[in-house]
């Protein structure tokens, strides 16, 4: 890898090391497998190029004014990857949790456009930790060296926002609060506001900008909005002081303090005062039980804090639970505060996460690393704790009580 500085810009160039030894591995085997069955000096030949062109595997960024640019090559000159960031994107370490090692660097964005991912290819050594920490470390220089260098550019006074950047006539901009760059923080409204299919009231504060740095063509973003009045929402009223979070598309993200009481939405009842997340499609995805609930079968105490997250690479869609009491199971009752997992359609509990470790058929399953898989008995699965690295020796089993 070679790290230079041109005309205030920082360059590195380097191999994907992992790429270019499978390459040419198959190169050399597919090649091998035809030189044996015909055997030319011109197949040889044809080998010794195919195997050249499938180790060029190799990467480029560039940090500048404009951004992190980073370009993965294939076959020497063919671009694979590309992807541009602004200057509050973060270049980070990659750990591989099947491998439980780092493999490299990827650059995170902050704020990913709808669809996007917010991670780049990973790119950087792979062989070497040394190298690696290197390599991130006069990265992450070079990029904190240009985010200082652009840290006084003049910042409109204007709202830029797509939402509500044409609705900047309803704003105090005027008594705005601002950080020491001048983008905009705390700022009042005046008239009504339309935040997606939310009117919200005037004398309404409007937050902005994370505490953290922004780029400066980064447009505001809208981070909380507390109520300065009553508003119809959910077939309720939501009191004045309400926070309401927002996601990028207008959506109504969340809401906080929004109501005085135990409310019922969508059959459940759930504590008004405590957050209420929805998805997509308006559907409640994170609530606090107001009334003893069930769920897989189960009766979950009051005081239970559910929280739906989406499936990823490594996750499937599933439900978390802390729980607001204790609850039941064929191995082990959990306390409160103890949480546990549900499939997505919430009929079964597919791990549990106690505080202590567990006692089950004579061995001891290490708690507080990852959840604790059950079969869908509610059973300990052993072999899924096997697999997952969390068992102890029988013998480490005696002294456990209390399970």
């Amino acid at each position: 890898m070679f790290v230079w500085t041109t005309d205030g810009e920082t360059h590195c160039a380097g191999f994907d090391e992992t790429g270019a030894l499978f390459g040419g591995a198959f190169a050399l085997v597919l090649g091998g497998l035809l030189v044996a069955l015909l055997p030319s000096p011109w197949v040889l030949g044809g080998l010794g190029i195919v195997a050249a062109l499938c180790v060029g595997c190799r990467y480029s960024i560039r940090i500048g004014p404009d951004g992190i640019r980073l370009t993965l090559y294939r076959f020497w000159l063919v671009p694979v990857h590309r992807r541009h960031s602004l200057l509050d994107a973060d270049i980070d370490i990659h750990h591989d949790l099947d491998l439980a090692e780092m493999t490299g660097l990827v650059i995170r964005e902050p704020y990913a456009d709808p669809g996007l991912d917010n991670e780049s290819d990973v790119f950087g050594p792979r062989f070497g930790q040394t190298r690696l920490f290197r390599l991130h470390a006069r990265l992450v220089l070079a990029l904190e060296a240009m985010r200082a260098a652009v840290a006084n550019v003049p910042v409109p006074p204007e709202l830029r926002n797509f939402w509500l950047g044409p609705q900047m006539g309803a704003f105090d901009l005027v008594r705005a609060i601002r950080d020491g760059r001048g983008r905009l923080r705390r700022v009042r409204s005046v008239s009504p506001v339309y935040v997606g299919e939310v009117e919200v009231p005037p004398g309404s504060t409007f937050h902005f900008n994370e505490d953290r740095f922004l780029d400066p063509r980064r447009e505001d973003r809208l981070h909380e909005v507390v109520l300065g009045g009553p508003i119809p929402l959910l077939g309720k009223m939501v009191r004045p002081g309400a926070s309401l979070v927002f996601a990028p598309s207008g959506r109504l993200s969340s809401l906080r303090s929004a109501f005085e009481s135990d409310v019922e939405i969508d059959g459940t009842w759930v504590n008004g005062r405590d957050v209420l997340s929805f998805n997509e499609d308006g559907e409640l995805m994170g609530f606090t039980l107001a009334k003893d609930g069930r769920a897989a079968g189960l009766r979950f105490p009051r005081g239970s804090r559910f929280q739906c997250w989406p499936g990823d690479d490594l996750l499937p869609p599933r439900w978390t639970v802390r729980l607001g009491g204790p609850l039941v199971l064929p191995d082990i009752t959990l306390q409160a505060g103890e949480s546990v997992e549900l499939s997505d359609d919430i009929t079964r509990i597919t791990a549990i996460c106690p505080r202590r470790d567990l006692k089950a058929h004579g061995l001891v399953v290490r708690a507080g690393i990852v959840p604790i898989p059950l079969r869908k008995d509610g059973v300990v699965d052993l072999a899924g704790c096997l697999k997952s690295g969390i068992l102890r020796p029988r013998e480490g089993a005696e002294g456990l009580r209390g399970c």
